[in-house]
Order: structure tokens, then sequence, then C-alpha cells
């Protein structure tokens, strides 16, 4: 089957697709991957062919420098501002590279110009989230707009179907002046309806209701493997085999304001607890600074290698990162900036293996220092959060989201 994975996010949240893409070429697909053109060197590791979306998501993300600490409809307002005026020129790129296909795949981000594209070429589109979107229940609240908590469950479904307005809302206008003037269709896209939904998460995280009109597979995560070619920076593991706990802190693609005031206020957090950290800065949510016995600084180390080795992680709450702590098996204080990263922490704390989530715009030396002391002495969150990531290490989510595909080449008669 010819399959096109359409990708439109940072690095992070394009790092699903890529595991998926691998595995779906690695069982004998024909897998293009239609992205930002500054993934490449990702893609070219794992021998996925590119058809480049013009832009690169990292200057976009610099650019808009403030707008992630300000909250989600601040970054909402950014993202529309920035990608309105590329949407046309993207939908006439995703248009060449799925020539052929058999399927388009992608999840939010892909939808905004892949589902007309896969309706233009008369092709399935098969959502792939790595966010229980799609999904109305009662039983968590939505993965953008809790809804009024006093509804209970009745509010739950309610905060569902506002983030889904909130997630095309601000993407709405330039995606029906491009179907109209790129494509030349009118109304809503329909390449979705009855076709079946993957969630890229664990069952044992976020449990989505049956379908209704459409089946719904949880498959768990699509983790990308790291690089067999990787070795460790000079110096870290001395320091993780150290006395005392470590914890990681991180931040991911988040870009600060201020990254050497907030990288002052996590140190001032970890002297204060009495534990060491290894600090990743990410792309600008973190400053570097002058080493220390406490505190080893990188400009990035792969999770999947690094969170099983502390005895906590201070993330932002994005859903790969979420996953990936998760996994490690370790406790997490979720310090979410925007978007969903509200709900992958709400997700964590209801859970039982954090602390309850401390917001960006919240987030001080002494709540920092109180959660990173609270947790690492936890005992019982660290047997919950153990047993948790023992469960998610149990499924392998790339292989059912393969088999499940397999199966719907099988109705196309093209495998």
């Amino acid at each position: 089957m010819r399959i096109a994975v359409v990708a439109m996010d940072t690095r992070g949240g394009i790092v699903p697709y890529v595991a998926l893409g691998r595995s779906l070429h690695q069982a004998g697909h024909d897998v293009r991957m239609v992205a930002p053109a500054d993934v490449a060197p990702m893609l070219a590791e794992a021998e996925l062919p590119l058809a480049p979306l013009s832009g690169n998501v990292e200057e976009f993300l610099r650019s808009s420098t403030g707008a992630t600490e300000r909250g989600t409809m601040a970054s909402m307002r950014v993202a529309a501002r920035e990608m309105n005026p590329r949407i046309h020129a993207w939908t006439r790129e995703t248009l060449a590279a799925c020539e052929g296909v058999d399927v388009v795949t992608g999840g939010i981000g892909g939808m905004v110009v892949g589902l007309s594209v896969a309706e233009k070429i008369g092709r399935p589109f098969i959502e792939t989230q790595v966010q229980p979107v799609g999904a109305p229940t009662g039983a968590y609240p939505g993965v953008l707009v809790g809804g009024p908590g006093w509804l209970g469950g009745a509010g739950h479904r309610l905060g569902h179907r506002l983030s889904e307005m909130a997630l095309w809302m601000p993407f709405r206008g330039a995606m029906s002046s491009a179907r109209k003037e790129v494509l030349g269709l009118t109304g809503r896209p329909s390449a979705a309806d009855g076709q079946p939904i993957l969630y890229g998460f664990s069952r044992h995280v976020v449990p989505v209701p049956p379908g209704r009109d459409r089946a719904r597979h949880v498959t768990g995560y699509w983790f990308l493997p790291a690089s067999p070619a990787w070795v460790p920076p000079r110096g870290v593991e001395t320091f993780l085999e150290g006395g005392g706990p470590v914890v990681a802190i991180g931040f991911g693609s988040m870009v600060s304001e201020d990254p050497t005031a907030l990288a002052q206020l996590v140190l001032g957090a970890v002297r204060r607890a009495g534990v060491r950290a290894v600090l990743v800065a990410g792309w600008g949510g973190l400053a570097k600074l002058p080493p220390a016995e406490d505190v080893f600084v990188a400009d990035a180390l792969p999770y999947d290698w690094l969170f099983p080795r502390v005895a906590a992680v201070v993330h932002h709450g994005g859903a790969g990162t979420t996953g990936l702590a998760l996994r490690a098996g370790v406790p997490a204080i979720v310090v979410p900036f925007t978007v969903d990263q509200p709900f992958w922490g709400s997700r964590v704390a209801a859970l039982g293996v954090g602390p309850t989530p401390i917001p960006r715009r919240r987030l001080t030396q002494e709540r920092l220092a109180d959660a990173l002391s609270r947790t690492v002495a936890d005992e019982a969150m660290r047997a919950r959060a153990a047993a948790l990531g023992e469960r998610i290490r149990a499924e392998d989510g790339v292989a059912e989201a393969v088999a499940i595909f397999g199966r719907f080449a099988s109705t196309l008669g093209s495998a």
C-alpha cells in the first residue's frame, strides 16, 4: 500500500509519525513523509523519503518567543498568524507529494492540508492522532478545554466538543480558502468519514471509548528508537552515578521569553530541594548554566536513554515527552506551557504518577522545590509510576498500528 504521512508540527510532534512511517515501511508499505524541510536529517536517519514543506518550524517558534508562556490562546493566535499565509503553498506541495498514493494519514497538524488533499485525489484519510481528539467522553476533560467541572461527566463531554472547535477555529478560514482556490473544493472535508481512527498512546494512560460510526483503536505509543550511533556526552554517566537523587529537567521545544531567568529559577529550586539535576536546554526554554557539581547541562539527550536513569522528570507536558516519561516508570512533575500540555499534566496527576501540575505562569522557585522534594520522597508514587511504566513497555504501539493498516490494505486490494 502506498501511504503518505502528513505531519506539520515541532520536531517532538513529528517523531511519533516518523516512528509510525518507519514501521510501515519495514512492513513492506511504500511510505512517503510530508513534513517541514527542517526535519530532513531525522527522516534520512529513519530511511524514509521526505516530500518537504516550505518553511522552518524552529525559526517559526523562535519568532514567537514568549507566546507559549502566555498560554493556549496566545499560542493559537501566533500559530494562526504564522501558518495561515502558508496553507495555500502547503496545500499545493502536499497535493504534489500525494500523487499516486492509496491512503493519506496524519493527526491534527497533518489534517490542516492533508484531509482536503485526500478528498481531492479521491483517497481515504485515516486519522492517526497522538491526542484524544474525536472521542468525546465524560471520563476526563477535553484536550484543550476542560469544561465546567461542576457539571461532572457532562462538563467533560462539553469540553471535548469545545476542544475540537478550538483546534480548528484559527485555521478554518485559510483551510476553506485553500480548498476552494487551490483544490477547487467546497463544503466540509469528508475523506475521513467512516474511516478508523488510530491513537498513538496507551490505553493505560487515556482510555478512549468505543466509536459508534467509526472504529477507534488505542494502539499504544509510537516511539522512535534512539540512533544506534549515538553515544552519551562525556561526563554524563559519571554524573548520573554520583550520590543522591538526580532529576531530569527540560522543556523541549518551548521557547522562553527569558531563558536565563527560567534557568536560574530551576537551579534555585534544585538546590532548595537538595537534589542534583540534568538540565536539557532544548530550543531556548532554558539558558545554559556554567558547570557545577550538582548540575549537568546538555543541549539535548535522548529521553529514552535519560529518563530511566533518574529519580524524577520535570517537563512541559508534550504528548511525546509525557509518553517517554511514563514508559520510563519514574514520576513526572509537569510544568505545562500551552495547548494540550495541561491535559497531559492532568492525566499524570490523575494516574497518581506525579503531583498536581504547576502551570508555567505560576512556576516559582518555591513551588518547584516543594514538588521536587515531595516527589523524590514519595515511595508510593514511585511504585505506581514503575508499575505503569511496566504496562506501557509491554505494549507495541507501532506494531499494532501497522497491523491495522495491513487489514485496511486488504480492503483496498493492495498490500
